[in-house]
């Protein structure tokens, strides 16, 4: 039998050209090709933005609080001028230390005398100043304003003035209010 079932020719199995394996090469880059474009694409969707960044607003400076009036540089004036024995009471620093400023009616030179006892709080004042040609002085008062005071017109300080001699003899007592003056 010749020709088998068919009845003729003999089936052969057909041989693939060159061409055809090109193609079908071909085909596979170009599908590798468009498959990483589009894996690129899909992670530069997914990828997050780039983010601006602005720089960090400049600090605020804090607003510098005035030290406690207890603690502030400067001097104390009163409100009444008193003389004891020739000496004028001019003036009373805390800090940066505790001493009274006394002047000599006659001459108008001042003299300044430090306080052996003081003790300064932040409500509070006590100072206890010896000189010899004056006698004791003690200042106990309250401070009227907790912060340092801006105004130079107000009293600050409100205080027994008392001065004594060597014996305890009072010479002058009184309060008095004190208003505060920065550093000369």
């Amino acid at each position: 039998m010749e020709g088998g079932r068919h009845g003729g020719a003999a089936l052969t199995p057909k041989k693939r050209t060159p061409m055809r394996r090109t193609r079908l090469l071909l085909l596979l880059v170009l599908l590798a090709v468009g498959l990483a474009l589009a894996l690129v694409a899909l992670r530069r969707l997914r990828a997050p933005a780039p983010t601006i960044t602005k720089p960090p607003p400049a600090p605020v400076p804090e607003a510098r609080k005035p030290p406690l009036q207890a603690d502030a540089e400067g001097y104390y004036v009163p409100g009444y001028s008193f003389t004891v024995d020739r000496f004028r009471f001019v003036r009373l620093s805390l800090r940066p230390e505790a001493f009274i400023t006394i002047a000599q009616t006659a001459t108008g030179t001042d003299q300044e005398m430090g306080c052996d006892e003081a003790l300064i709080r932040a409500d509070t004042v006590h100072l206890r100043c010896d000189y010899s040609r004056v006698g004791t002085i003690t200042i106990d008062g309250k401070f009227l304003t907790r912060l340092a005071a801006t105004r130079l017109d107000a009293a600050v300080l409100s205080a027994v003035v008392a001065v004594r001699t060597p014996s305890g003899e009072i010479l002058y007592r009184a309060r008095d209010s004190f208003e505060w003056h920065p550093p000369e």
